[in-house]
């Protein structure tokens, strides 16, 4: 897909999602939302533009007919077990709180720890300066919510996690909701003419049923019934512009008014990420939108979008400080280019498509140069195990790689150049000296969160491209790497700027716009 193709899409879907009969059943369709421009994402929009002839389209819509089936039967058999709840977590619940904070619980490991995931230390923050918070989490780590929920038992913070099923009964009736409006999608797709237009509705209609929706209306209703047992003075959720998301802040409006409904944007922006950067109707939007740094606060105030949106700056805890490890510094970039250590840390997303791709080109370059150790680090919500497991190229590695099993800032303080796509956590790595190395693919819209960076970052394409990097004159790096290098950390630092707790206060006391 290029990116005039792209753009048209986003135009036609959020066409759909703003026409005058749309509906919170047909906001909780995923698909519509169109999040950014990277591959994975892409992938589910391609045939509209290449649609499938003869037997191969009774194929792909018998396919994603059968997909729907299957995830709905497999959900009908969640709600027929015992102990069906929306929520997991302490009996007894504040009332009348100041802040429901609603994040993600990626894996076994993070269970019981003090700082969360996406917020770090905040929600404790806020409790310290006397303000009282709950956290709610919805599980990705694939372990019972019930005993997960059980290890915070001593925390200040209370956490719940989200069930994946309500009582069989309730699952049937969003079911039905769901059909309704894909029914009345369809019809919709019958009355227009051939084009994109068409398409995107019939499509949608398909995806009204896919478990995907079905997930997001349930979390209309567990937020529903938090706001109704909290009462909170304010909501804050996890911002990038999916369906759930926004009707995060229907459902907490409709039980509470009054409620502050504030989206924090954690994550880098990319240079056609969509979905963060429109509203919809007002019951769907934030009240005010909170950034991880000041890059992202003028990013979306030159939206004009979101023109009317309050936005403002609430730091992040993926800041790096260069923070001593085993008592020693970190290098900065003019020891770091000639010193001993060539080491490359790979740092692919929370995707396995993703890891594929820059796992196996390193293990191609490995294979090529085996004097360069390479540093395999996955993200949170990918194992090793499943990863190996699955691809068979991925097994008998050579002596040079090694599978990471220490903390960000370990691997950080072994290597010298950072190969990545789409992770943000390419910008702790800079921070550190780290020399950013993107891997492009032929034809792609780049899905670097370093796009706007114009200094010290390179990129790959091939084992050739690689060897040039490696093998640079390091006589005139030494020359000009230090002051490229502070320009890319001073761009890098407004990115994920330290976490200010009074931004939040601010935000939660504001009054709600006319």
């Amino acid at each position: 897909m290029n990116e005039e193709q792209y753009r048209a899409v986003c135009a036609e879907c959020d066409q759909v999602l703003l026409a005058p009969d749309s509906t919170l059943e047909r906001v909780a369709i995923p698909w519509l939302h169109v999040i950014r421009e990277h591959p994975v994402i892409l992938a589910n929009y391609v045939d509209l533009f290449e649609p499938a002839t003869g037997y191969r389209a009774i194929v792909r819509k018998w396919w994603r007919g059968l997909r729907n089936r299957a995830g709905w039967l497999r959900q009908i058999g969640r709600s027929l077990r015992s102990n069906v709840q929306p929520w997991f977590g302490p009996k007894e619940l504040p009332s009348e709180i100041d802040v429901l904070f609603v994040s993600h619980l990626l894996n076994k490991s993070q269970a019981g720890k003090a700082d969360d995931f996406y917020f770090g230390e905040l929600a404790n923050e806020m409790v310290t300066r006397g303000h009282s918070a709950v956290i709610a989490l919805i599980n990705h780590s694939g372990h019972p919510a019930a005993s997960l929920a059980s290890q915070w038992k001593e925390s200040s913070v209370p956490r719940v996690i989200l069930s994946a099923s309500l009582r069989f009964w309730e699952e049937v009736a969003l079911h039905r909701r769901l059909k309704k409006e894909s029914l009345r999608l369809r019809k919709l797709a019958k009355k227009e003419g051939p084009g994109l237009s068409r398409c995107v509705l019939a499509r949608a209609s398909e995806e009204g049923l896919a478990n995907g929706s079905l997930t997001s209306l349930r979390r209309v209703t567990q937020i529903s019934a938090l706001a109704v047992r909290l009462q909170p003075k304010a909501i804050v959720v996890i911002h990038e512009g999916h369906a759930w998301e926004r009707l995060a802040f229907a459902a907490a409006r409709s039980v509470c008014p009054t409620v502050r409904c504030i989206g924090y944007q954690h994550a880098a922006i990319f240079r056609l990420q969509h979905a963060i950067r429109r509203n919809l109707a007002r019951e769907y939007n934030p009240d005010q939108i909170l950034t991880a740094g000041t890059v992202g606060k003028s990013q979306l105030e030159s939206t004009p979008k979101l023109q009317g949106t309050p936005i403002s700056v609430l730091g992040s805890n993926r800041t790096f400080n260069g923070a001593a490890i085993n008592g020693e510094r970190l290098m900065h970039p003019g020891q770091a280019e000639h010193s001993d250590n060539s080491a490359w840390l790979v740092l692919p997303e929370g995707l396995v498509s993703e890891c594929y791709l820059l796992f196996e080109f390193s293990l191609a370059c490995a294979q090529a140069f085996p004097e360069i150790q390479f540093i395999w680090r996955l993200h949170p919500v990918v194992a090793f195990k499943s990863l190996l497991a699955q691809n068979p190229k991925l097994r008998n590695l050579p002596r040079n790689i090694v599978l990471s099993q220490l903390t960000l800032e370990e691997d950080i303080a072994r290597c010298r150049y950072a190969l990545y796509r789409g992770t943000t956590a390419i910008v702790q790595a800079v921070m550190a000296g780290l020399r950013p190395i993107y891997l492009q693919l032929p034809d792609e819209m780049t899905i670097d969160p370093l796009y706007d960076l114009k200094v010290w970052r390179t990129y790959v394409k091939t084992i050739e491209d690689f060897n040039c990097v490696i093998r640079s004159n390091h006589d005139r790096l030494l020359k000009d790497s230090e002051s490229k290098f502070r320009f890319a950390e001073r761009y890098c630092s407004d990115l994920f700027t330290s976490l200010n707790p009074s931004a939040l206060e601010s935000a939660i006391i504001s009054k709600r716009k006319s």
